[in-house]
């Protein structure tokens, strides 16, 4: 409607307030409304258009992720055997130029599309809501997702940026991008848009893109493309099913969730298939694009892209994650502390931690995460100096007793200790001379055996050595005997004296005695089960039980083996065992056979335990020393694996958004949850109700399974364009009716509305990635696509339309340079913020989580910063902060 005023035979009303604002809206009847009702029903009209946008943007995004996941066949020689190839799937679309064309596309498209739509619609002529609403949306997912991302992280887990390069370089566009909108409307011409502007604005969008891949694959670093996922990923061709429909995993990974698992006789198949789809879905990997439809999902009540658990199960599932976090790096270090101490003598220690072997104790990670710390006590010898090296010690001996006779020589040792690792076969000790240096003297040295004996320990010595004129000191090796048996330290002493010939011009000083410790550095290593829970057959014959000798193999040890009885009874169901394993020198794997008995009767799974004890030889038990053996019944062994596979299968792609049918989304649509009533909660039920019409309305759309989602991706855009017009009618005429400017309806209410699905999505991506990529990494790169394909192709456009009739492109900088001037400012700050994030120890060296309150202080800085940057374009809109444009 084009006046201000409505006439009607029927109505006869006051004066039409904002009736001139909308392309389509306002309707007549509202005439005869009052201002306030109107605003308020304009406000829940804009809400329930951003439900509806969340929901078919929810299709579209479903629509590009069975695009961007296109697979390609492909042949690749097979490692294992010559001449033979294997043929694999691998992915068309690259992650990072599909994250940042189509993803940034589909996240952004309502503001992209309210921008062109309101120049359409304005003749060609530029407004504020659009360019405001890009603006808005930047500052808000710049700013306040990373404030929500940053604090939803549980301390101190912590989520780094991996792909660092792409985001540094879509961190620069996405600064530069509106330091360019800024230069463009107030600097190179003031409120003008000329045709090069637009044309290099919008060619900066396949720029970014081509700049990000090329950064992707490190062609501005010199450090080599890590290929280990992607050759992993080719020479591992999936598994197939029984009909040759690959499937999602492994059975071998399955059949190795439920050793982990236990045998729970109140589990069905169906929930030992619901608990591993769990564990599957945890662990797999995820676009931004998915993280963006479960956001979706999150506020309609949606069928989720996760699989949810009953609460039964989810308490099973929580306790089977502890069991398998128990190997984590977290969960190792707090397991330190609670260990048994390893204690040197000082001589010990010092020698260990001189070669660094004390970081080697404590921190070994072998396959059983099996620790020990080792603890310095007190030395017992002040004479000990910090430049010791195996074998000996430097004297820091100050003498204030020298004899006052000057041609006196005293001789004694340099240190009255050393230590040596049994494996350097020597040792050397230092005979030192103070006082008269210019004679001649003889000295002797004595070994003494102490806990090492001579001869099998260490050679003896009983010689005598000679100190040369002017010679000061002098270095005696005494040759130490390697073997390969474990023992503990052990000692040996030396003794200085002199001959009787040299009593008149020589003497001893107060060192005549050096201890000589010989460190065992033999590691007999850990001895354990491989598996904790092993599965067999009754029909085996033999469970054929690995032992594994882990972490050292030095010298023969053994250890004694039992049998258990659990549910499984000896001699009825196995035969019993009590015997000893012995490894010899080097022998780091061992087999325990029990014989399993087969009485072919039908009976339910049984299990007995076998376990490790009284080791010897210096072997210690590892972390398994007891493993549950499972003898399962074979008749149901293969049905109940195919069948449990199969279940697993078909609740993986339930999660599927690639795959769905027309029949598939009414039933959606019309269910709470996707039809999961088990799982669903209150909020699932209110969001359903709200958003029940759109639901409907969106099943019409063609299903992502018909032309590769390419037909669901222009209808849905489709219905995004007519949902974006009607969203800019209502937030003008809401803006006009309330007071406010559109650029400032533009940068709240809007900005707010069309962000909050991505809102969910980056939360959700936090908590569930292992890396801060699709949580923030993809918004920089998503606030230069606003500019660069948002303003640059309406900008292009319509610059074409004016220059085809000899006028100038204007668009008023106004209060947009000021916005864009603020946000950039605040970009610099959070942009700073972030990389000290990546790089202090204080945040946990990483862009998310981190220290608890570090966290919250950087999250709640973020919310300020969005805070000011409302507060300072209001103040300046309304003309309380004075900006010459």
């Amino acid at each position: 409607m084009s006046t201000e005023s409505y006439n009607s035979t029927t109505f006869n009303c006051q004066r039409f307030k904002c009736s001139g604002r909308g392309l389509i809206l306002p309707f007549g009847i509202e005439a005869c409304m009052s201002i306030q009702l109107r605003a308020v029903l304009y406000f829940v009209f804009l809400l329930y258009l951003f439900l509806g946008i969340a929901i078919i943007a929810d299709i579209f995004m479903s629509a590009i992720e069975t695009i961007t996941s296109r697979k390609q066949k492909i042949r690749y020689p097979d490692p294992g055997e010559k001449d033979k190839y294997l043929t694999v799937e691998v992915r068309v679309w690259n992650d990072t130029v599909a994250n940042l064309t189509l993803m940034a596309l589909g996240s952004s498209s309502p503001e992209i599309l309210l921008s062109i739509i309101e120049i359409v619609g304005n003749r060609f002529e530029a407004g504020e809501l659009g360019p405001g609403t890009i603006v808005g949306s930047a500052a808000y997912n710049l700013l306040m997702i990373s404030a929500i991302c940053i604090a939803s992280i549980n301390a101190p887990e912590t989520r780094r940026i991996k792909l660092y390069n792409v985001f540094l370089v879509t961190s620069f566009f996405g600064f530069f991008a509106y330091i360019w909108l800024f230069i463009v409307l107030s600097v190179i011409s003031k409120d003008v848009v000329e045709l090069w502007e637009a044309v290099l604005t919008f060619l900066m969008f396949p720029l970014v893109v081509i700049l990000a891949y090329l950064a992707e694959k490190n062609c501005f670093a010199s450090k080599k493309i890590e290929m280990a996922e992607e050759e992993k990923l080719i020479i591992t061709p999936p598994e197939t099913d029984a009909a040759g429909v690959p499937r999602s995993f492994h059975k071998d990974e399955l059949l190795q969730f439920l050793r982990d698992l236990g045998q729970s006789s109140n589990l069905s198949i169906e929930d030992k298939a619901q608990l591993f789809a769990a564990k599957l879905s945890e662990n797999m990997h995820r676009s931004r694009m998915q993280y963006r439809i479960q956001g979706a999902r999150m506020l309609t009540g949606g069928k989720s892209l996760f699989v949810n658990l009953p609460d039964k199960l989810q308490e099973i599932y929580e306790k089977y994650q502890k069991i398998d976090d128990e190997s984590s790096p977290s969960a190792i270090a707090q397991e330190i502390d609670c260990l048994p101490k390893l204690e040197f003598t000082a001589t010990a220690y010092a020698v260990l931690e001189n070669e660094q072997r004390i970081d080697i104790i404590i921190k070994r990670t072998g396959p059983i995460n099996i620790y020990q710390r080792a603890v310095k006590p007190q030395p017992f010898d002040t004479t000990f100096s910090t430049d010791h090296k195996a074998g000996g010690r430097k004297s820091t001996l100050t003498r204030n007793d020298i004899d006052e006779d000057p041609q006196m020589a005293i001789l004694e040792f340099a240190s009255s200790s050393y230590a040596v690792l049994e494996r350097e076969q020597r040792v050397t000790v230092e005979v030192v001379r103070h006082g008269f240096t210019k004679s001649v003297v003889h000295f002797r040295l004595d070994t003494i055996d102490g806990t090492a004996t001579a001869g099998e320990d260490y050679i003896k010595l009983s010689e005598e050595f000679v100190m040369e004129s002017g010679q000061q000191e002098k270095k005696i090796t005494i040759h130490v005997i390697d073997d390969n048996q474990w023992e503990p330290d052990e000692t040996f002493f030396v003794k200085l004296s002199l001959p009787e010939s040299e009593e008149n011009h020589a003497k001893v000083g107060s060192k005549t005695v050096a201890l000589v410790t010989i460190i065992n550095d033999d590691e007999p290593g850990y001895i354990h089960f491989e598996e904790p829970i092993n599965l067999v057959k009754e029909s085996v014959g033999k469970a054929e039980i690995k032992v594994a000798r882990v972490n050292g193999a030095d010298g023969r040890v053994s250890v004694h083996y039992r049998t258990k009885d659990i549910e499984a009874v000896a001699t009825r169901d196995y035969e019993p065992a009590d015997s000893e394993l012995v490894f010899e020198h080097g022998e780091i794997s061992k087999i325990i056979a029990i014989p399993i008995i087969n009485d072919l009767d039908t009976e339910k799974d049984e299990t007995f335990a076998v376990e490790l004890y009284n080791p010897t030889g210096g072997a210690t038990i590892g972390k398994h020393g007891r493993t549950v053996v499972t003898i399962i019944n074979d008749d149901n062994y293969i049905t109940m694996a195919n069948k449990m596979a199969s279940l697993v299968q078909v609740d993986i792609d339930k999660l599927s958004v690639t795959k769905t049918t027309w029949g598939q989304q009414f039933k959606d649509a019309m269910t709470v949850n996707g039809g999961d009533l088990e799982t669903a909660k209150f909020l699932h039920y209110v969001g359903h109700t709200f958003s029940f019409f759109w639901k409907i309305l969106f099943a019409f759309v063609p299903p992502t399974s018909i032309a590769g989602g390419w037909l669901t991706f222009f209808v849905s855009l489709l219905f995004i364009a007519i949902l974006t017009a009607v969203v800019g009618d209502v937030a003008a005429i809401f803006g006009c009716l309330v007071g406010l400017k559109d650029s400032i309806t533009a940068i709240s209410f809007v900005a707010l509305g069309t962000s909050l699905p991505d809102t969910f999505a980056s939360m959700i991506a936090a908590k569930n990635s292992k890396t801060a990529d699709d949580a923030i990494g993809n918004v920089t790169g998503s606030n230069s696509v606003n500019v660069f394909l948002g303003l640059g192709l309406p900008w292009l456009v319509a610059a074409v339309y004016w220059e085809s009739k000899n006028l100038p492109f204007t668009v008023k900088a106004g209060d947009l340079s000021f916005s864009v001037l603020v946000f950039s400012c605040s970009c610099i700050i959070g942009m700073i913020l972030l990389t000290l994030r990546r790089f202090l120890g204080v945040f946990g060296k990483a862009e998310l989580g981190g220290p608890t309150i570090p966290k919250y202080a950087c999250s709640a800085f973020f919310v300020f910063l969005w805070i000011c940057y409302l507060t300072l374009s209001g103040l300046q809109a309304y003309g309380h902060i004075y900006w010459a444009t």
